[in-house]
């Protein structure tokens, strides 16, 4: 496959498409990559997150664009090589590998993809935003997911030189983005080169992080001595059933205040504050009976949490102390629940719904005053 200068020249542009349409702009948008405007830099990051890559999802005009990034690499300047990687990386995270691949469906016939991607770039707006609702256009997609899939093992060749990279910064999303590349084409990632070269906590986390989402044992890591590699090793999937694990994640947030400054330069895995992410996991691999245990977890967190981050990191564990929603008379444990929330005034300032939605969504009282007469019913 092609990579650089020549997919930005060799590809029919019109004949792919974005989340706002045709993909004809794209050389446009992404020559700049190859100069030394910075400017021209920004504008293309924000192009290939805010178009080619948008909110996560992929489209038929993303492999191409990602296969044009791994071709500017080399000589890219350092800031912007570390942009791109972390790009790749997130190009690799779209797919989600735990979902059952679907079957490809059969190309279109000729005449149906040129009636598709000439609506795609019609100047009649209706025309051009009607055509998205068509069958046609989920079956061009799935088959852009799987030019994707077809080109992992090209973005990951290109990323792995850089693995070794004298930089800390660039050799940490280098990590990143071999990891999730592999974990999209099916491939083992060989990251001991990086391991080998690890300076400090970050880069740690980075590769146990990279190895449990490929699928490699992390448990000999639950006994490191640095609780930040703890926690990244119970983060992996194949940790999920491990006691040991689960266990660590709830340690880990005895000090969440603790666990946000493990990093100075935070895993793209953590997407905000680490706590969220910890207590999100932790959360899901639990249950109604881990309830009273969890307790103190909740108690730790809540000082943290504001009517902005209460939904992502204290609905998860109301939800265990209260599966079936409002209760007649609430326990012992649920009143314990009830007063820590209660008392903490950050979860009810403010003008943002999003914790009292996240109250609704588990059926209790979405006010500050409805969850005080609960506790005391």
């Amino acid at each position: 496959m092609q990579t650089g200068a020549d997919v930005l020249r060799g590809t029919d542009w019109t004949r792919t498409f974005h989340a706002y349409g045709q993909g004809s702009d794209a050389p446009e948008h992404l020559a700049p990559l190859f100069g030394d405007d910075t400017e021209g830099h920004e504008r293309a990051l924000e192009y290939l997150y805010g178009a080619i890559l948008h909110q996560g999802t992929v489209y038929p005009a993303t492999a191409p664009a990602a296969l044009l990034v791994a071709g500017v690499l080399p000589g890219a300047p350092a800031d912007l090589r570390r942009d791109l990687l972390g790009f790749l990386s997130r190009v690799g995270s779209a797919v989600d590998p735990s979902c059952p691949e679907e079957p490809v469906p059969d190309p279109l016939p000729a005449a149906e993809v040129e009636r598709i991607h000439t609506a795609m770039g019609s100047e009649d707006e209706e025309e051009a935003a009607e055509v998205w609702e068509e069958e046609a256009v989920g079956v061009l997609m799935s088959r852009g997911m799987e030019e994707l899939r077809a080109a992992a093992p090209v973005l990951y060749e290109a990323v792995r030189p850089f693995l070794t990279h004298t930089d800390r910064r660039t050799r940490m999303r280098a990590v990143e983005a071999a990891g999730a590349l592999a974990r999209l084409g099916g491939l083992e990632p060989d990251l001991s080169g990086a391991a080998d070269m690890a300076e400090t906590r970050d880069e740690g986390a980075a590769i146990v992080l990279a190895l449990g989402q490929n699928g490699v044992d992390t448990a000999e890591f639950l006994s490191h001595a640095d609780p930040a590699i703890r926690a990244c090793a119970a983060l992996a999937p194949g940790q999920s059933t491990n006691p040991a694990a689960t266990r660590e994640l709830a340690a880990a947030l005895a000090d969440p205040g603790a666990a946000d400054a493990w990093f100075e330069d935070r895993p793209d895995r953590f997407c905000g504050h680490v706590r969220l992410t910890l207590v999100g996991v932790l959360a899901e691999r639990s249950t109604p009976a881990d309830a009273e245990r969890l307790l103190p977890v909740l108690q730790a967190l809540v000082p943290l949490s504001s009517t902005y981050t209460g939904a992502v990191e204290i609905s998860p564990l109301l939800a265990l102390a209260f599966p079936d929603g409002e209760p007649g008379a609430p326990t012992e444990l649920q009143r314990a629940y009830l007063s820590a929330v209660v008392d903490h005034g950050p979860l009810w300032e403010g003008g943002v719904a999003n914790f009292a939605l996240g109250l609704r969504l588990l059926g209790l009282p979405c006010t500050r005053e409805g969850l005080l007469e609960l506790a005391i019913r």
